[in-house]
């Protein structure tokens, strides 16, 4: 976890997290238990247990409910990216082969349904009814926007209100719940509750589009993505989305139709000339500053420093 070695005590809390949720699967089936492991091998930065435990340090935490909470929210992460991917037809992810690819889509479907069942599992034990339907509204949110994107695929006029709806619903909602959950269960005060959401909210989606400007670096060796892989999957994210606003004909031309891999290329290359990536950073670094801003109405605790640097940190990143 190399996003977290300037903070160790965070780093460690992390690894505990991780042992809560292989301790969860080492009770279950082999095939489970590998599956799990291989998840977590190549899992990344874990942003979203780590904003669970430095929302909780606004309150008064409890360490082990807060690391089985934190363990809950990450296992919901996991089981969307596994579906994610199968959805996809994705050969790799962080330049490590899918789940699917190596154990079959029935196999990926079924540890993905499993996580989910894990997650909503570990929070019925540990939290309270209201913590459950957040947790099932951002699920059903989820798919929603899952839906969405699926039903816009190859769309001639995207829109950034779409693109902005979609996102929302996908990598917002899960970093604003990942902030609620983190603030109630370590006992916040209700006052913190909001600004800490909203602090979520703004980190995710200027997170999702940082994570699609990186979509179109030359050869996707940061990303461990293939370049341009949403494009060629007619998924038009902030940066194709703003280019085509800017009338670039070839770029229209390019896109014209359901295109293949060679002209989803040739976009990309084109989207890389154009304006829309730094349009699109310009997008990213306003939803940036309104989460700084949300970091600066929290009480001055260690926690909020860190915030502030994973802040900035996260706009200028490279993978």
């Amino acid at each position: 976890m190399r996003f977290w070695a300037g903070h160790p005590e965070l780093s460690r809390q992390l690894e505990e997290v991780r042992d809560a949720i292989l301790a969860r699967a080492g009770g279950e089936d082999a095939e489970v238990s590998a599956g799990v492991r291989q998840l977590l091998a190549a899992s990344g930065k874990m942003l979203r247990p780590a904003f669970v435990l430095l929302a909780s340090q606004f309150g008064s935490p409890d360490h082990q409910r807060m690391v089985r909470v934190a363990a809950a929210v990450e296992m919901l992460h996991m089981a969307t990216l596994v579906h994610d991917d199968i959805i996809d037809a994705a050969p790799l992810r962080r330049g490590v082969a899918t789940l699917h690819t190596l154990k079959g889509p029935r196999t990926a479907v079924l540890l993905g349904d499993w996580l989910f069942a894990s997650c909503f599992s570990l929070v019925a034990d540990l939290s309270n009814a209201e913590d459950g339907r957040s947790l099932s509204r951002v699920v059903a949110r989820i798919c929603g926007s899952e839906i969405s994107q699926a039903s816009q695929r190859y769309s001639p006029d995207p829109s950034v209100r779409g693109y902005l709806r979609r996102i929302a619903g996908k990598t917002a909602a899960l970093f604003a719940l990942s902030f609620h959950v983190g603030a109630v269960q370590g006992g916040c005060p209700p006052q913190l509750v909001p600004p800490l959401r909203r602090l979520g909210y703004c980190l995710g989606m200027g997170f999702q589009i940082i994570d699609d400007i990186l979509d179109f670096s030359p050869d996707g060796a940061q990303t461990g993505k293939p370049t341009g892989s949403d494009l060629a999957q007619g998924i038009y994210t902030l940066p194709v989305v703003l280019a085509l606003r800017s009338g670039d004909r070839r770029l229209h031309a390019a896109l014209g139709g359901r295109h293949g891999h060679r002209a989803a290329v040739k976009a990309a290359r084109l989207v890389r000339e154009g304006p829309g990536i730094t349009a699109a950073r310009g997008a990213a670094g306003v939803y940036t500053r309104r989460a700084l801003a949300a970091v600066d109405s929290l009480p001055a605790l260690p926690a909020r420093e860190v915030l502030r640097e994973v802040t900035g940190r996260l706009l200028h990143r490279t993978y």
